[in-house]
């Protein structure tokens, strides 16, 4: 019988201790076994209902985002082609209007201004009415004007009187001449009478004589012949009468013209003095010399104003004077007849084209330029400048004193030319941004972590300090600027003439060069008054990319296959990549297989890998899920009987 040891059991706090680790994995080996079955179940779990590239919690926290540099891309810039167009040279100045004429209104009379009815700013018409001097019908002008209207019709009266007495005397005149014609007559038919008788008495007197005749009839006709000489003696004294009163009424006509005459400067006189009065009130009021528009207004009604006291200012600008100051070197190259643009303002689209109609001898003792001028009609088209618009100047194109543009053409050419602003003056010389094709190809790209931006790499591959893949360190565009000496012709401010230094189809930049250096990366975008007006997409600096400019589709030629690569439907959680495979110039490619590896080399995250093969139309669907963001897609495909072909696609994931 085995002997009992009645000694009471000792514990030894300290055992757990000496157990070991072994001892304690023994002793919690069941808690450890389900440790390590729910860390599978949940890591099996995670990997299960992960979507593709999905970072974890702990993965996400492990990054250090304030380290990704993202690679160096392209510029933006403005390019346009070395272009041959006809091209004028011009300078630009700015200058003023100048009314055509300034009628500066004063008063030829003293009066008392009672109405003046226009204002600064108001259009005017020929003849229309400006001030107002006196009453119109009760003033000293008026009443003097009454009188020399009285004294002009007594003094046309008094002619009126002159002319009929006038008439009545050469009426006399001729009724004496007539009498003293009818005197005369007599006077020869009485000495015809008494040459009769004579005779007649002297051979009566003989026949007396002879006894052969009485002496009553000797008697008889010496009777006769002492009538016809009394006769002819009364005839002759009638003729001098009739004589006499003929030269009586001449001198009386005589007389009676000298009266009229000094009756008609009377009444001329008199309607000098009309004339005078009628000008002197029509000085009362002051009328408009031509259409213009009031500039100013130096005197208000109720002043009494005498001349040469200022009045009115009025400028004529149916046509306007366009004056610009030019330097003396381009004052040289301006010529009249020279054709020059004329618009309000620098944003102005309405631009006049005129031509250069003086260039003044002298030069401005101040400023040593010349005034230049082009005449213009300032009229708008389709208004009537006659039209009664008062107060308002908005028929005309411009006013004077008004700011203006002159461009001014200073010569003519035809050759290769660029934007004007694509030049660019260092040290004197004119140089261009040119843009060339980018020559990208071989070792010389460099790669770079996105965190690590000191790795650099001369060929693709890992971090050695993080593991993401090395990425280009410059994305680089299509093109690349250099900066090349050119010689310039002629300018103006939208093209220069290129004479040396570049050729015709050559692409030069002419926005947006401001931070240039030789060798770097430009890429083409629109250019505004302010900047680009969109920016370039990836795509536009990248060529192999998908994403909103190309619809999410790519297509390139490797060797005699084309491949088509698309994202259906372009959005993030659930798409699938179709791949179409065809033959060059025609025929889809079944049986290729194509396999496709997904990551976002930006964040260091795998994707999914799927695989197809394209069917009769050459088509694969490959359902991927990517969420949205940057993917990288690498592409194997294998044609029947052809060589792999690999594609590395970028895919912006909406």
């Amino acid at each position: 019988m085995a002997e009992i040891d009645s000694r009471p059991e000792t514990v030894d706090i300290d055992q757990p201790q000496r157990l070991g680790f072994f001892g304690l994995l023994r002793k919690n080996f069941w808690g450890l076994v389900t440790l390590i079955v729910v860390i599978v179940v949940c890591v099996s779990i995670v990997q299960m209902f992960k979507k593709p590239g999905q970072m974890s919690v702990i993965e996400s926290q492990a990054m250090d985002m304030a380290a990704m540099v993202p690679p160096k891309g392209a510029v933006p810039v403005g390019i346009a082609k070395v272009e041959r167009r006809p091209i004028s040279s011009s300078v630009t100045y700015t200058g003023s209007v100048q009314a055509y004429t300034d009628e500066d209104v004063y008063p030829r009379v003293t009066g008392q201004v009672v109405a003046i009815p226009v204002y600064a700013g108001d259009r005017v018409r020929k003849g229309q009415l400006l001030i107002q001097l006196d009453p119109a019908n009760n003033s000293e002008y008026s009443t003097k004007r009454e009188e020399a209207e009285n004294a002009e019709d007594a003094a046309q009266h008094n002619a009126g009187i002159a002319k009929s007495e006038f008439a009545q005397k050469k009426y006399q005149l001729q009724a004496s001449k007539e009498a003293e014609q009818a005197a005369l007559k007599a006077v020869e038919e009485a000495d015809a009478n008494l040459s009769y008788w004579k005779p007649e008495v002297a051979r009566q007197s003989a026949l007396l004589k002879a006894q052969v005749v009485s002496l009553d009839e000797y008697q008889k006709e010496a009777a006769e012949l002492r009538v016809a000489q009394a006769k002819l003696d009364q005839s002759q004294a009638k003729l001098r009468e009739s004589k006499n009163t003929r030269l009586a009424a001449q001198s009386e006509l005589d007389t009676m013209i000298h009266h009229v005459g000094h009756q008609y400067s009377a009444a001329k006189q008199a309607q000098s003095v009309l004339k005078n009065a009628r000008i002197n009130e029509s000085y009362t009021r002051i009328l408009a010399q031509d259409d213009g528009v009031v500039t100013k207004r130096a005197i208000s009604p109720g002043v009494v104003v005498s001349p040469g006291m200022l009045l009115l200012k009025i400028a004529h600008i149916k046509q306007v004077r366009i004056q610009a100051e030019v330097a003396t070197e381009d004052a040289e190259n301006i010529h009249l007849g020279d054709k020059v643009y004329i618009k309000g303002s620098e944003n102005s689209k309405n631009e006049l084209i005129a031509a250069i109609t003086s260039i003044f001898p002298a030069a401005d003792a101040s400023s040593r330029t010349f005034t230049v001028e082009a005449l213009i009609d300032n009229v708008l088209p389709g208004r009537n400048p006659r039209a009664k618009q008062v107060g308002t100047v908005g028929q005309y194109k411009f006013l004077p004193g008004q700011y203006i543009i002159m461009r001014i053409l200073t010569g003519k050419s035809d050759g290769p030319t660029v934007p004007t602003s694509a030049i660019v003056w260092r040290e004197g010389k004119a140089q261009v941004w040119r843009s060339t094709a980018s020559a990208t190809t071989g070792g010389a790209t460099e790669y770079t972590c996105t965190m690590h931006p000191e790795v650099i790499s001369d060929k693709p591959g890992k971090c050695p300090k993080c593991g993401m893949p090395l990425v280009p360190k410059e994305v680089g565009g299509k093109q690349v600027a250099t900066l090349v000496d050119v010689e310039v012709g002629l300018s103006n401010p939208e093209r220069t003439e290129i004479l040396k230094g570049l050729r015709e189809g050559d692409e030069v930049v002419y926005a947006g060069y401001a931070d240039l250096q030789p060798g770097m990366s430009v890429v083409k975008a629109e250019w505004g008054k302010t900047g680009p007006v969109n920016l370039p997409t990836a795509s536009e600096v990248q060529g192999n990319r998908l994403d909103s400019t190309n619809n999410w589709t790519h297509e390139e030629m490797s060797g005699v296959l084309m491949l088509k690569v698309a994202l259906k439907p372009a959005k993030g959680g659930s798409n699938t990549v179709v791949v179409t495979l065809e033959k060059h110039g025609g025929g889809s490619v079944s049986g290729a297989r194509v396999s496709v590896k997904t990551s976002m080399p930006g964040m260091n995250m795998p994707g999914p890998v799927v695989s197809g093969t394209t069917g009769i139309n050459g088509e694969t669907q490959m359902k991927t899920d990517l969420m949205s963001g940057l993917w990288q897609l690498d592409l194997t495909v294998t044609a029947p009987g052809e060589a792999p072909v690999e594609s590395t696609l970028d895919l912006d994931v909406p």
